[in-house]
């Protein structure tokens, strides 16, 4: 609905729809001309293809009933209410916001070098194994190394696994984890271990300390780069884009009344890998 309403509370702007008539209209609803291009726009959103007679019937009713639900809107002074006014222009503001990352990423076109070259980096990182294992995450070392202890003393670690598991902050078997999901202390160790070996000392990461079994290391045969590469695209526009948002947060000059307190300032987070 905020694609379409513009009613402004001030009478700046009463047009239930705010965005140019051009010479092709695709209907008119009330007296109201709906721009070919809205219509387009609409049916995009909701992955609908004008082309297929079915859809685009689809598409003119959702078209005409946003229309209809704004000359409502219009009509019984909803816009006097302050938050409904401010409801919408958040939705407007999202909208403008996606629209332009759209149009950032059109701007942006990544190759297929570019993307091969990207898949090629990702599978030197993966390895060439995939691994099972099990962990018992301690928050502190003084329990990692009593857990050690235990296993150093013979016992077996499923049975070591089931006794410290409610002290640990996480106790958990993974499966078909690759080296570049790990943090890096981590996957070095996990790499020179041998199938059915527990880690000798716990491992620090930012994340506390490993207590590690290794199952099985299954060899890794990585997707053909056809089958991934709208993935590694769509995560390279990703990353794009987020370092274009932080340019534009450094460049702008924001400022609060007095008083406020403003937002605190954003620490660069550590890089968590997926586990």
């Amino acid at each position: 609905m905020a694609a379409v309403a513009g009613c402004s509370p001030s009478g700046t702007d009463t047009r239930v729809i705010q965005f140019p008539v051009d010479s092709q209209v695709a209907e008119t609803v009330n007296g109201t001309p709906v721009p070919q291009a809205l219509l387009e726009a609409i049916a995009r959103s909701h992955n609908l293809h004008l082309d297929k007679p079915d859809q685009r019937e689809q598409a003119l009713k959702l078209t005409t009933d946003l229309v209809l639900m704004a000359q409502a809107a219009q009509r019984d002074n909803f816009f006097a209410d302050p938050q409904f006014h401010a409801d919408v222009e958040a939705a407007r503001l999202k909208g403008v916001a996606d629209a332009a990352v759209g149009a950032f990423e059109k701007q942006t076109p990544i190759g297929d070098d570019v993307l091969k070259a990207q898949y090629d980096t990702e599978v030197g990182q993966a390895g060439k194994f995939e691994y099972d294992f099990s962990q018992l995450l301690f928050a502190n070392e003084v329990d990692a190394l009593k857990a050690e202890g235990d296993i150093l003393a013979g016992k077996p670690f499923q049975q070591v696994f089931d006794a410290w598991r409610s002290k640990a902050k996480q106790a958990k078997a993974f499966g078909r984890v690759r080296l570049n999901q790990l943090p890096q202390a981590l996957a070095k160790v996990l790499a020179d271990m041998k199938n059915d070996e527990t880690t000798k000392v716990p491992v620090k990461t930012e994340f506390g300390w490993h207590v590690v079994h290794l199952g099985i290391a299954n060899p890794f045969m990585p997707p053909p780069f056809e089958q991934v590469k709208t993935g590694i695209r769509r995560s390279m526009l990703l990353t794009i884009g987020q370092q274009r948002l932080e340019k534009l947060r450094e460049q702008a000059k924001v400022e609060y009344p007095a008083g406020s307190v403003p937002p605190a300032a954003e620490e660069k987070p550590v890089a968590e890998k997926k586990r």
